[in-house]
């Protein structure tokens, strides 16, 4: 399978250097939110086999910042059904492993005029975005609020005092691109109180998205 074919071509553009420098390094990031399937099972062969092959390493991290529906019950499963078909993680690692890092990104995002609180509701941002019919988009009233102002109510929403849905952190992008990834996508959010993170308690009662924490926290993780 990695012989030839697309992997066999990923390998040729990006290949291991002679001199013995460097090594092939893939990771599989389940979402620890139940069973694995048969789509899991492919992408665990691709991800640790094509390291396995080039002779590196392939990491197992748990995409575990949203704390709904995650159960130890499946951070064991996973790992258990990886070593079934014959491999071995060379670390387990989680995204929750990095929640100091991204709320300091978080922080020097606003302070560079990034990002802004916003107190919208669901209807009102939908409306922001052209109405989901392609009519004309338009920003936030929130989007031009002081960045000391948004530092100061992204602690609040940090320390509890917004309820889900009440304050979110927004991205600033670019309302004029035709894709919709770019429209002010949410950054952080408050979680319920009932919703108790599996690892870290109730240290922290905002988390980010997996888009936001993907476009900004990719370095930060293993």
């Amino acid at each position: 399978m990695f012989k030839g074919g697309f992997l066999a071509d990923v390998y040729s553009k990006n290949p291991v250097r002679s001199d013995g420098m460097g090594r092939v390094v893939t990771r599989f990031p389940p979402e620890p939110n139940g069973f694995l399937h048969l789509g899991h099972t492919k992408a665990i062969m691709i991800n640790f086999g094509f390291a396995r092959f080039h002779g590196g390493d392939c990491y197992l991290r748990f995409d575990d910042t949203n704390p709904t529906e995650k159960e130890e019950k499946y951070f064991i499963t996973i790992e258990e059904m990886i070593n079934w078909l014959g491999f071995k993680p060379v670390k387990v690692t989680h995204s929750s492993d990095n929640f100091d890092r991204l709320y300091e990104l978080a922080e020097e995002l606003i302070n560079k005029n990034g990002a802004y609180v916003c107190h919208c509701t669901k209807e009102e941002v939908v409306a922001q975005r052209g109405g989901g019919k392609g009519k004309a988009r338009y920003a936030c009233p929130h989007r031009g609020r002081p960045n000391s102002e948004s530092l100061a109510e992204f602690r609040a929403m940090r320390d509890g005092k917004y309820a889900p849905r009440k304050a979110v952190l927004r991205m600033k992008q670019n309302l004029e691109d035709n894709n919709p990834q770019m429209w002010d996508l949410t950054a952080y959010r408050v979680l319920d109180e009932k919703h108790k993170h599996h690892r870290m308690g109730n240290k922290w009662r905002i988390i980010p998205p997996t888009i936001s924490r993907t476009a900004y926290a990719i370095p930060s993780r293993g």
